[in-house]
Formats: structure tokens, C-alpha cells, sequence
């Protein structure tokens, strides 16, 4: 009784076992893990799709998946959760939460190795910033493509390289920075042909043929889109609407081409097509304005059938809500009206066009309206040709910043990389040591007779190791300074096509329209332009003297020379200009940048002396006030009313140069009584003088 009873409880002890073990693999379940992850992923796909939610319950959902997937996920399923919560944020436009887990997807991603993660990350960003700040948009586009090469990239990630690739040519292309677009481009299309994914060559070579037609390559861009319609995928959703994109594109390359008849042929098939009405109204509209245009230019004379080719199109636009396209219907009727001689009405709808690119930051339309009206608005020509000159010289400048940006990012990638081989092949070389001196220790523990040789052999060719590294450093250092080279000769080429060629093209149209004029004021405006035109000629007089090699000593005295500056000036112009300084200051630990400002800021005040104040005497006084440089300059010509007066090239290019080295511009000036203008400046010190300044460059020396 007692051995049963024993039999019984230990069989119940078993089964108890059991049962708990039973129950804990329950608890840790993977499927019932992975039922509470598809929760999770129904929580963001709701969120993200369910647009009948408001967005408060959209965001709870996010919030409520983001919660639980902190309290119960380990780090490597966290980072793919953190991806697809931060893009949804992005998607549904809340920016703060979008950016918050996009910074701890950064910082998860980073602690435990995740490069895919990582670039997503950077993808996401670059994304945000594409139309706001593409130069941000370029450097997280970067960092992507970069960490999807270290990646073990899953397989719905393969072809994640090229599509940034892609995302980092599309946005210097939007920046007219199309050489560089170009090169990205080019480069994704080898990436999808050597992994065998076509299907993304379609909107590969597009893009490139658009970036040809940008670069005038006309023919080279039709081959472009001729490839691209080789790749459209029948099979795709949006074939149709890509069809259409295709035959658009082509049908604008001619006609950038002046094909005009080429262009109207092609147009009209688009508009003839079946169900692009209803399919796509927009690419119809579009269409229906650009036959339009195409057969005026082509010449034809049915002028009242294009006119109504342009209501139609205006008619869908309106329905759309389209306003932004309405702009060059608009500037087309003013064409075709100012060739029926219909100025008036040309000038109205011009200006309509004006208006409305205005109102939709339409730029290139903006420009192109102002062109128009500069050439049929004769009364108000000079108004229209100045704002032209303005938003160019504004537009030109905006794109060399992004394009400088650019280039200073792609320079800084390079230095890294550099870096990272460098590195390896400072590793691989220690390595290379370290088996060496071990080898060595083993051969003189076993051969002992032979050391001798052995560590002679051994000395050679580490000896010649040596001299191969010293090659290679002189290699890359002759590299280097070519890059520097290349980018100096660079900057000198846009200082010269976006400046002086921007200023000529404005005074060229300014003097289109006063050509009909010949009362007063236009004779003392093209006496100013002339002037103008002088003014430019010394502007690239000196930017050929700065190409100069001796342009490329060091700056030894900068007292010395800014008295010769003062001297050289006051001989040439036979006025006495006098210069005085703190003999107490080291002028010459003055940092090289603050000097040549100092320099150039100097040169054209006494410059403005000689052409405006009729002065006799100038005073250039260099002092420390309250631990600050103070620079004046001060004559007793004419003067001026600092209230009404306004400010000429010279003045502005001072304003400018005290602005970007942080200091303050004071001018003290009356009629009659002669001008002072005082800068002054934080002294900054340096050891380091740069290379490349002004001593041994005086312009009024050498001109």
C-alpha cells in the first residue's frame, strides 16, 4: 500500500512538471509573439491608411504601437518598428514625432550594428528636406547610400542603392546642378543592370534624358527617352500613366528643340488618345496648352482654333484647382496676342501670368513672363528688365550656394573615405608587421644560424614597404592639390558666367528698351549703363589679375600694403590721400581672411571717393577702440543725404563684406559737408597667413 501510494505521488509530481513547463512554453510562444508584432502592424498600417480616421485617433494608434513595441521588442525587431512608425509620422505630417523617433531610430541603429535601419533613417530625412533644404536633403541622401553599402540588406531592401542613387540625382537636377546629376544617375543605371532590375530603369532614364535636355544635349536626350520606353512595364499599375509621361517628355524635346512641327505632331496623338481625358485630365490639359503653343510657333494660321485649344486646357485646369499650370496659358495668349498686334490685351495677360507664378513660387515661369513683357510692355520696359536682372542675379545665387554645398559635401565624403583606406592600410601594415616579428622570433628560435640573413631580408623589405607608402602619400597629395586646383578654377568660371555675364544680360535689356527713347532721362540712363559697362571691364580686369602667380605669395606687410593702396590711389586720381595707424598693434597677426576684407573693403571706399565725392582730401585711419579694429575713411567732397541717397554697387559689395565677417557699418554724411564712413571689427589672430591674397595685386597699378 505504502510502494503505491509512493508510485502515485511521484506520477503526480511528473504530470505537474509538466504542465508547468507546458504553460511557460506558452508564454514565450514565437507564434504568439509574432501575433502581438501583427497587432502592432495592423496599429500602423491603420494609421497610415485609414484616412476616414481623424488625425488625433491616427496618431494615438502610432503612439499606442510605438509604447508596446518599446515595452516588449529586443533592440534588432525595435529598429524595423521605429523605421516604420517614424515614416508613417512623416506620412500623415505630424514633423516633431516624425523627427523624435527618427533620432532614437538613429541612435538604436548605431548600438547594435543595424546599417539598413540606419540609411532608412537617413532616406526618411532626406526625403523631409528634399524641397525645403536640398542641401540637407543631398547629405542624408549621402549618408543613406553609404550605409546601405555596409548593409546586409534584406531582399525587399536589394535595390535600395540605386534608389537613393536616384533620390541624390533627382535633387541636384532640381537645384540645376546637372553635371552632378549626371554622374549619380548614370551610376544608379549601372547598379540596376548588374543586379538585373529593370524595372527600375524606366524612371532611371528619364531623368537622364531630362538632365540632357537641361544641358542642351537635345539629341542625346531624345536616345534617353527612347531607351526609357523600352523598360515600361506593361505589367505595372501605373503603365498608362507612365506611357503618357514618356510621350509628353518627348514631344517637349522637340520642341525645346524648335521642332515645332515635330512637337504639334506629337502633341496631338497625345490628345487624341482614348480615355487620357478621364484617365489623366492634367496630362490632357497640359497637352491640349502645349499643342497649342506648337502650332503658333510652327506658324500656322488658324489662330481662333488655338485660342480655343487654350480655353479648353484653362477650362480643366479650373476644374482641377490647378492654378499653377494656368500660368503659361496665360503667356502663351500674350505671345499669340502681341503677334496679332493686340498689345494691350498681351500686356494684361502677361501680367496675369506674372501673377500667378508669383503667387505659386513659379520661378522659371516668373522669369520668362518678365522676358516677355520687357519686349511688349515699351512703357514700362526698363521696370520689367530690372526686376528680370534682380530675380536672376537672386535665382543664380541661390543655386551656386546649393551647388557650392554640394560640392563641399562630396569633398568632405571623399576626405572620409580617404580616411577609411588609409586606416586599412595602416592596419594592414602593423598586421603585416606584427606576422613578421613573429615569423622572425620562430625563425631564429629554429634556425639560428640564419638571423643574420634573415633579418637583413627582413629590413629590406620593410625598407621598401616604407618607400611604397611615401609614394602613395605623394600621390594623394598630388591629387589633393589637382582637386583644389580644379575647384578654384571652378569657382573663378561661375564668378564670371553667374556675375559679370548676369549683369551684362540685364544692362543689354535695359538698353533694349531705351533704344526707342531719346528724351533725357534715357540718355542719362545709358550714360549710367555705360559707366556700368566700364565698371565691368575693371571687374574682370582685376579677376584676371587675381589669376596672376604672384597673386599666390604671402601676405608680408599688410600696413605696407594698404599704404600703397592709399598712395597709388590719391597719384592716379591727383587728390591727397593721407594714411594713419596704431603703431602699437602687430597688424600683420591679424587673421588673412579679416585682412583682405579689411583690404578690399578700403579699396572701394577710396574708389567711391574718386568717382562720386569730387573730394580733394581723403583720411584713412586704421585704430583699436574698446578692443575692436576700426577702419575710417573720410573726405570733405560733396556728401550725400543718407536717408534718400541710394546705395551703388560699390556701397552694397562694403555691406556685404562687413556682414559676413560680423561687423558694424556706420556713415555720417551730409550735402556739403563731406562723408565718414567708420567699420569696425572683433580682431581675429592667426599664425596662418593664406595663400592667394592681395599683396603684389594692386588693380589701379596694373590696369
Amino acid at each position: 500500500m505504502t510502494e503505491f501510494t509512493t508510485r502515485t505521488n511521484y506520477l503526480f509530481f511528473v504530470l505537474l512538471v509538466v504542465f508547468q513547463w507546458g504553460c511557460q512554453q506558452k508564454k514565450t510562444d514565437p507564434q504568439a509573439k509574432s501575433g502581438l508584432q501583427d497587432s502592432t502592424s495592423i496599429w500602423i498600417a491603420e494609421a497610415r491608411n485609414n484616412s476616414e480616421l481623424s488625425f488625433e485617433d491616427r496618431g494615438q494608434l502610432l503612439r499606442k504601437a510605438l509604447q508596446y513595441a518599446q515595452a516588449h521588442y529586443a533592440d534588432s525587431t525595435l529598429t524595423k518598428t521605429y523605421s516604420t512608425i517614424s515614416l508613417a509620422y512623416k506620412r500623415l505630417g505630424d514633423t516633431a514625432q516624425f523627427k523624435k523617433v527618427n533620432a532614437n531610430l538613429m541612435t538604436l541603429a548605431k548600438k547594435v550594428g543595424d546599417y539598413q535601419a540606419l540609411g532608412e533613417a537617413h532616406w526618411d530625412l532626406g526625403d523631409y528636406y528634399k524641397l525645403s533644404k536640398p542641401d540637407s536633403a543631398y547629405f542624408h541622401y549621402k549618408e543613406a547610400y553609404h550605409k546601405f553599402l555596409e548593409a546586409d540588406l534584406e531582399d525587399r531592401a536589394k535595390d535600395y542603392p540605386g534608389r537613393i542613387l536616384y533620390a541624390m540625382s533627382s535633387t541636384k537636377h532640381n537645384s540645376k546642378e546637372y553635371v552632378g546629376a549626371e554622374k549619380d544617375i548614370v551610376q544608379a543605371i549601372e547598379f540596376f543592370k548588374e543586379k538585373g532590375m529593370e524595372h527600375r530603369l524606366f524612371e532611371s532614364y528619364n531623368l537622364l534624358a531630362n538632365i540632357q535636355n537641361n544641358l542642351g544635349n537635345f539629341d542625346k536626350a531624345l536616345e534617353y527617352h527612347l531607351l526609357a520606353k523600352e523598360y515600361l512595364d506593361k505589367d505595372s499599375k501605373n503603365w498608362f500613366g507612365n506611357y503618357i509621361f514618356n510621350k509628353n517628355n518627348i514631344a517637349y524635346v522637340y520642341f525645346q528643340k524648335e521642332d515645332y512641327n515635330k512637337a504639334a505632331q506629337l502633341y496631338n496623338e497625345l490628345v487624341t488618345i482614348d480615355s487620357l481625358k478621364t484617365k489623366e485630365p492634367l496630362s490632357y490639359a497640359r497637352a491640349l496648352g502645349s499643342l497649342a503653343y506648337a502650332k503658333f510657333k510652327n506658324g500656322e494660321t488658324d489662330i481662333d482654333g488655338i485660342k480655343q485649344l487654350l480655353d479648353e486646357s484653362d477650362s480643366i485646369l479650373t476644374q482641377l484647382g490647378n492654378t499653377y499650370t494656368k500660368a503659361r496659358n496665360h503667356e502663351f495668349r500674350a505671345e499669340i496676342l502681341a503677334h496679332e498686334k493686340d498689345t494691350a490685351n498681351a500686356i494684361q495677360q502677361a501680367m496675369t501670368s506674372k501673377q500667378i507664378a508669383e503667387e505659386t513660387n513659379n520661378n522659371d515661369r516668373l522669369l520668362s513672363s518678365l522676358e516677355l513683357l520687357t519686349k511688349i510692355d515699351k512703357k514700362n520696359s526698363a521696370k520689367h528688365a530690372s526686376a528680370y536682372f534682380n530675380l536672376s542675379e537672386t535665382l543664380q545665387a541661390q543655386e551656386r550656394g546649393i551647388r557650392d554645398k554640394f560640392a563641399r559635401i562630396q569633398m568632405e565624403t571623399d576626405e572620409i573615405k580617404e580616411e577609411n583606406v588609409a586606416l586599412a592600410r595602416e592596419i594592414k601594415i602593423w598586421s603585416g608587421v606584427a606576422l613578421a616579428v613573429f615569423l622572425l622570433a620562430i625563425a631564429g628560435y629554429v634556425i639560428y644560424a640564419q638571423r643574420v640573413n634573415n633579418e637583413k631580408l627582413k629590413f629590406q623589405q620593410r625598407q621598401q614597404e616604407s618607400n611604397q607608402e611615401i609614394y602613395n602619400l605623394m600621390l594623394a597629395q598630388q591629387g589633393k592639390f589637382q582637386e583644389g586646383k580644379q575647384l578654384e578654377q571652378k569657382r573663378i568660371s561661375e564668378e564670371l558666367h553667374d556675375g559679370i555675364l548676369g549683369q551684362m544680360l540685364g544692362i543689354r535689356l535695359i538698353l533694349t528698351g531705351l533704344n526707342e527713347r531719346n528724351d533725357e532721362s534715357a540718355i542719362n540712363q545709358r550714360a549710367e549703363l555705360i559707366e556700368k559697362l566700364r565698371e565691368l571691364e575693371e571687374e574682370i580686369r582685376t579677376i584676371s589679375h587675381e589669376l596672376n602667380e604672384a597673386s599666390y605669395r604671402k601676405i608680408h606687410n599688410f600696413i605696407v600694403a594698404i599704404d600703397d593702396l592709399v598712395k597709388t590711389i590719391g597719384e592716379s586720381a591727383k587728390i591727397n590721400c593721407s594714411f594713419t595707424y596704431d603703431e602699437d598693434m602687430d597688424w600683420d597677426k591679424l587673421a588673412g581672411n579679416l585682412k583682405i576684407n579689411v583690404y578690399r573693403i578700403v579699396q572701394e571706399l577710396l574708389q567711391n571717393c574718386v568717382k562720386h565725392a569730387k573730394c580733394t582730401n581723403v583720411l584713412v585711419n586704421f585704430e583699436t577702440v574698446d578692443d575692436k579694429l576700426k577702419v575710417t575713411v573720410k573726405d570733405d567732397g560733396k556728401g550725400f543725404d543718407t536717408q534718400k541717397g541710394k546705395k551703388g554697387i560699390g556701397l552694397k559689395n562694403v555691406i556685404s563684406r562687413v556682414d559676413k565677417m560680423g561687423g558694424t557699418l556706420e556713415i555720417d554724411s551730409k550735402k556739403g559737408k563731406g562723408t565718414t564712413i567708420s567699420v569696425r571689427f572683433d580682431k581675429k589672430y592667426s599664425e596662418d597667413v593664406p595663400i592667394g591674397s592681395f599683396v603684389g595685386l594692386n588693380p589701379l597699378q596694373q590696369v
